[in-house]
């Protein structure tokens, strides 16, 4: 009789736990397949984003004639490999690695290159379901490629940076880091890269930090051509003030600054201070009228304490170091020598002279000018936050010192080998040191205005590590100059 009573009610239980056990495993498959999906498919260990993430074919990233600096192709196993056949534009164009991410303008347009911008959950499901691999949309770079290698070859594989570009338009032509790698062997020379002292993976122009040196004498004198109540003669007046310190050494902790070349006038002045690269006369100008605040606010006004600017393109995330609100004599003073707190990158020297040429007003300046959808046969310019035009300078300001840029043009030996043939220069040599070795850099700015430019102009910005002669920076700035005016071809001379 028990026995009888027995066997219905396990097998009420068995099928109860059945029940159970059916319900549980309902459960976990709704959790899994719904709830957690989105976060397993964000796994970064997961196969088939991997296999997905491969079948991608990026779009093509072009030079400004067209050149093929980046693109897709399949390979033998159906997945895509991404080719890089000019790794002389590595500055610009960055890499994509499966393994390491992206950077340069791979990076900055990483969205549109792999076929996300634009598209809708309906076309992500479609191409699941119809196994089709994301095509990606084409950028074309403002970079010429041929000015690009003329000013790498220039370099000769010294540690430093260049940039080109266009007034008013600015259109980056080159923008060259040295040392540099090789995107097609990034990921397997990855561990070398990341180990290497010389740090080539790091972007030189847009986020290498140097001491400005005697950069910053552009600065100083920007600073006390605004402070004249007038500049109807073109700063004249002050240009023309005798420089009777400029012989004097002056002294930044350990460091001692001096001339780049003794100035040859007889009664040397104070644009022939600037020219020949003497600090002490624009130093004790601006120790005795300009505060501590006023050289802050001219930094500030011309872009130094803030990361500078590239459109669409990566630059510095680090900070940039400045100075204090309230320094010492002594940091004053090493601040007004260019070798105190205040860093800089060559892009931000970049943004300076590119205003100045442009009559004081910023110029925006940009590396990418079309982007093409995968669908699509035009170019259309990228979208990209408006920028304020703003005047970083007074154009009297400007004009005062494209005067002092012209005359250290024409009497400095080392600003003078950057001059294209048949074309007037406007620039500036200078050193800075760095670091308790007093690591040398010489630095080269300035730009030149072609006969058909209507009022534009080509800027060019070098700095070349472990180096005191400012010519060797001045050589390269021709070979730029002369490959920028002759639309990249070499010059015949």
């Amino acid at each position: 009789m028990n026995e009888t009573h027995t066997a219905p009610r396990d097998l009420a239980r068995l099928a109860l736990t059945l029940l159970i056990a059916f319900g549980l495993i309902a459960l976990a498959s709704v959790y899994w397949s719904v709830i957690a999906a989105p976060d397993l498919r964000a796994r970064d260990d997961n196969a088939r984003n991997i296999i997905a993430e491969q079948r991608i074919r990026r779009g093509a990233i072009l030079d400004r004639t067209g050149e093929v600096l980046a693109f897709s192709e399949e390979a033998s196993n159906g997945l895509m490999v991404r080719r890089y056949p000019q790794p002389v534009a590595a500055s610009a164009v960055g890499y994509y690695s499966l393994t390491y991410g992206t950077a340069g303008i791979e990076a900055a347009y990483d969205s549109l290159l792999r076929g996300d911008e634009g598209r809708d959950e309906l076309d992500t499901l479609l191409d699941d379901l119809l196994h089709r691999a994301p095509q990606g949309g084409d950028v074309r770079a403002t970079l010429d490629l041929r000015v690009q290698g003329a000013v790498a070859e220039a370099l000769a594989g010294r540690a430093g940076a260049a940039i080109v570009l266009d007034v008013p338009s600015g259109e980056v032509r080159a923008l060259v880091s040295q040392p540099a790698f090789d995107p097609n062997t990034l990921d397997a020379q990855w561990d070398a890269l990341v180990a290497d002292r010389g740090a080539p993976l790091l972007n030189r122009v847009t986020a290498g930090l140097y001491q400005p040196g005697g950069v910053f004498q552009t600065v100083l004198l920007t600073a006390l051509l605004a402070a004249q109540p007038d500049l109807s003669d073109a700063g004249g007046a002050l240009l023309a003030q005798p420089a009777d310190t400029f012989s004097e050494p002056v002294r930044v902790d350990d460091l001692t600054l001096g001339c780049l070349h003794q100035p040859t006038a007889d009664a040397p002045t104070l644009a022939d201070a600037y020219a020949f690269g003497c600090p002490a006369p624009i130093l004790v100008l601006a120790e005795s009228h300009l505060s501590s605040e006023a050289v802050r606010q001219r930094m500030e006004a011309l872009g130094l304490l803030d990361a500078p600017t590239l459109t669409g393109f990566p630059t510095i995330t680090a900070p940039v170091v400045l100075p204090p609100a309230d320094v010492s004599p002594a940091a004053y003073r090493a601040l007004l020598a260019g070798q105190g707190a205040l860093t800089i990158t060559p892009l931000h020297l970049a943004q300076i002279v590119a205003a100045i040429a442009h009559g004081g007003n910023a110029v925006p300046l940009h590396l990418v000018e079309a982007v093409r959808s995968p669908e699509a046969s035009q170019w259309q310019p990228p979208s990209a936050a408006a920028v304020r035009e703003r005047a970083m300078l007074r154009a009297d300001v400007a004009a005062a010192l494209e005067n002092a840029l012209a005359y250290a043009a024409r009497v400095s030996p080392d600003t003078a080998v950057a001059a294209p043939p048949d074309v007037p220069l406007f620039g500036h040599s200078a050193l800075a040191f760095a670091g308790p070795q007093e690591t040398p850099y010489a630095w080269f700015y300035g730009y030149v205005r072609p006969a058909d430019a209507d009022g534009g102009a080509i800027v060019v910005v070098v700095v070349v590590e472990n180096e005191r002669n400012p010519a060797v920076a001045a050589r390269v700035a021709r070979a730029a100059f002369t490959a920028a005016l002759h639309n990249g071809e070499p010059s015949a001379d």
